[in-house]
Formats: C-alpha cells, structure tokens, sequence
C-alpha cells in the first residue's frame, strides 16, 4: 500500500524500489525503515513510498484506529528548516573529484554515474530556490570540482527559466558538469599552476574542449546538442572564441547557457591565480565591457538570480557605503540609483567606477 512520507513508522517494509533522477534505487524494496532512511527520503523531496501491507511499524488490529506517528518536534521542525542543497552540493563535489581523478587515469566517462549525484542536486536546487552563494567555491585547491558542479546545476536552472523542459534542461546541466571533463587529460601542474600560464600551457589548456567530446561522444545517454555544448563552451557569439571560432546559426542556444555559465562562475569564484568579482560586476563586464560575445537572453535571464534590486534593497557599494535602491532605470539595471545612508544619492550609471559590492 502506498503511504505519504509524513505517517511513515520506523519498522515499515518497502514493499517497491524507491527511485528518484537516479539509474538505480535511492532505497531498494525489501528494506526495513529507520529515521535515517525517512531523512535521506525527505532530502530527495520523495512524497510517498509503497510499503507491505500492515507492516508500518505494527500490525494493525481489526477495528481498530491508526496509531498516531512518534514525532520527534524538534527533529521535524529542523527537517522543515534546514536546506538539504549544502550537503548534496558537498557530496557531488566529492563524487565528481573521485570520478575526474578517474578520468586522469584513463577510465571512461559513466554518464548514468554523474546523473545519479547531479540530478538530485537539481533537484533540491529547483526546490529551495538555491541563491548564487550556495554554489561559491569553497575550496581554492578543489576549484575545478566545485565548478563543474555549479556551472551544470547554474546552466540546468538558467535553461529551465528560458523555457526548457524537463529533459533538455537537464541535458543542459550534464553539458555544464561535463564540459571541463576533459581537463582531466590537461596536465595537473597546468591545472594547479598559481602564476601566469605560459603561450604553450595557455594552447594546451584549449584543448580541453576537443578532449571533452572525445570522452562522451561514444555515450547514447547524451543528446547531439549536450555532445555540441561541452564541444562549444567556450566559443563565443562574435566568432572570438575556441576551438573552432564559431559564431551565428553555428553557436547553438545549449552552447550559450553553458559559455556564459562557465565565464560567469569563474569571475565570481576565488582561484589559485584570481580574486573573485562581485556577481553584478562580473554580470556588468560580460554584458558590458565584453558585449558580443555572450547571449543577452542568458545574461538577463541569470540577473534576476543573483540579486533583487527592487526599491528598497539594501545594497553594499565598492567603495564600502551602505544604502538603498531608490530607482531602477530600465536601460541600466545593474546601475540604479543609491540612496546612501548618509542621505547623500548616487547615480551608479554616471558613476562609473563605483559598482555594487553586496546585497542584502
């Protein structure tokens, strides 16, 4: 019988597999429950589960009512407020550490083995309404890792937000996982070097794209334009880009989510060799200062995700003043009016060298 979550007993026997974006089972049948697998449920958001009949933690009695589940108060109330996003971020980083370093040794790429930590992440992405810090890198060293996680989860949501189901969203945001696969084939001392690359390091970095598609390209678990999108992400609208200078018709949409994705997370990430940039200036420097090379739809599609600057926002500007949001011009929404605390009213268009820091 099927049982919502909410009144499942410790004790109760699954009497069906439980899947979730995964190849194989969250908790296969068979299973007794205990509060762990009740939490690991609630944190893949699995509404009900079939178990056998009458075993929900005790037989039932002919005529009799349905005992009221125990309830731990202060358990469920931490279950409802805690974000599960954290700790399935952490563990696909881990997992995807552990798959790359298989990577550099030479094992092929298991796609169904990267959906089963990614889609989850999604997931659980889609459904707290994830903000752009939950997916900073924590770990300057581990950099490549927390990235490739976070441009496929940024490109899923980016992709699903311009109007994508289910299924080509998230294609999208295995592409942007899987993009910088082929940096496993990269030398590591290129890889963790903390000084300027050199011109023939900077060529073998750029081969990264052709190694990419070479690990998938044999895998019918990837659509032709997700094989396209690792191949293309970092070519660029203008025909700037690498490595085969594409530009127009050429440039496909799932090949622009992942690009901008790629740069964007990058500028605002801490790295061996670079401090990161505040979200709206790096935002600012590729619709701005680098216009032509990345989609505007993209762009914009992503503003809204990294900070609200509605009338009243408090805002943190680059030179450490704190005000608010007063006005927002249409032909400027990184750049709008800052009423600072001191009364004094700053019109972040004209000025230029000023940008906003943080919002609050």
């Amino acid at each position: 019988m099927k049982i919502n979550i909410e009144g499942l007993r410790v004790g109760a026997t699954l009497a069906k597999d439980v899947m979730g974006m995964t190849s194989s089972p969250i908790i296969p049948r068979g299973t007794v429950i205990t509060l762990e697998h009740i939490e690991v449920l609630k944190a893949f958001f699995i509404r009900e589960v079939e178990i056998e009949s009458s075993s929900n933690g005790q037989k039932m009695q002919k005529g009799a009512s349905e005992p009221k589940p125990e309830v731990n108060v202060t358990r469920t109330e931490q279950v409802k407020t805690q974000s599960i996003f954290p700790y399935l971020f952490s563990e696909s980083v881990k997992k995807y550490k552990a798959d790359f370093q298989k990577w550099q040794s030479g094992t092929v790429i298991d796609i169904a083995n990267v959906r089963d930590y990614l889609y989850p992440l999604l997931e659980a992405a889609e459904e707290e309404n994830i903000t752009l810090s939950s997916l900073y890198v924590n770990n300057q060293e581990d950099y490549i890792y927390y990235h490739s996680i976070s441009v496929g989860v940024l490109s899923g949501l980016i992709a699903k937000r311009m109007g994508d189901n289910k299924g080509r969203y998230y294609q999208t945001a295995l592409a942007g996982c899987l993009a910088n696969a082929g940096m496993a084939k990269i030398s590591p001392k290129i890889i963790t070097k903390q000084m300027t690359l050199t011109d023939s390091e900077k060529a073998e970095i750029q081969e990264h794209p052709n190694y990419s598609l070479k690990m998938v390209q044999n895998s019918p678990l990837l659509k032709p334009e997700t094989k396209l999108a690792i191949f293309q992400h970092h070519e660029r609208l203008d025909g700037s880009g690498y490595p085969m200078g594409v530009k127009g018709k050429q440039y496909y949409p799932m090949s622009r989510i992942v690009a901008a994705v790629d740069v964007f997370h990058a500028l605002v990430s801490d790295r061996l060799y670079k401090k990161r940039l505040a979200p709206l200036k790096a935002l600012e420097i590729m619709k701005i200062d680098e216009f032509g090379k990345y989609d505007l739809e993209v762009i914009n599609t992503l503003l809204p995700m990294i900070a609200n600057l509605s009338i009243g926002t408090k805002v943190k500007i680059s030179n450490d003043s704190i005000g608010e949001v007063i006005f927002t011009k249409q032909t400027a929404p990184i750049r709008p009016l800052i009423r600072l605390n001191d009364g004094e009213i700053i019109d972040l268009e004209k000025e230029r060298n000023l940008y906003i820091e943080e919002v609050y």
